[in-house]
């Protein structure tokens, strides 16, 4: 985990025309927003990614007040606890679906379900389990064509001589569409 530019997005919706799974697009923006510049107060336990993804983000001063904040405080908690950045992370992404599904009828979401829509399986998941039987159908429509895109490129990378570079796009697609980006989920 590196630094990334912070994008200040308010709505799902400012996502859709990005490329990838939205919501893996907003959650790791809103993830490292949280490492970049954590609220100390917030922060008494964290996880061994979210540990190292503070120690990862160039924020040097920020990250060294946070850590010298966590060793100043009793350690009673265990390695069990929950991090509060996934805590935050759950709460955040919860808030998207659930606004996502509020502007089901929205000329954006309908716009972006017709034409370049991309879930990855997890976001994916959690929107069906919350919307409307009629989104619900739309939505395993746009994550059945996409299994079905990466089937026939996998199985043409893996039959067909491709360059590394080609190589590359078509797995890291797989492995978002089957995990979410990297980080975002344990």
């Amino acid at each position: 985990m590196r630094a990334n530019k912070i994008m200040n997005y308010q709505s799902i919706l400012q996502v859709l025309g990005e490329t990838g799974c939205p919501f893996c697009r907003f959650m790791k923006n809103f993830q490292a927003a949280l490492l970049q510049d954590p609220k100390e107060k917030d922060i008494h336990h964290l996880c061994n990614f979210h540990t190292w993804g503070l120690a990862a983000t160039q924020r040097a001063a920020s990250a060294a007040d946070l850590f010298l904040n966590l060793l100043a405080k009793p350690h009673d908690v265990s390695p069990a606890s929950l991090c509060d950045v996934c805590i935050l992370l759950q709460a955040e992404e919860d808030r998207r679906v659930r606004e996502f599904i509020g502007y089901a009828q929205h000329r954006l979401v309908v716009q972006w379900l017709r034409s370049q829509a991309v879930l990855c399986l997890t976001h994916g998941t959690k929107l069906r389990q919350g919307a409307p039987p009629v989104l619900a159908s739309a939505i395993s429509a746009v994550m059945e064509g996409f299994r079905k895109q990466l089937v026939e490129e996998l199985t043409r990378l893996r039959d067909e001589y491709q360059s590394d570079a080609a190589k590359w796009g078509v797995l890291g697609h797989a492995a978002e569409f089957l995990v979410s980006q990297r980080g975002l989920h344990a």
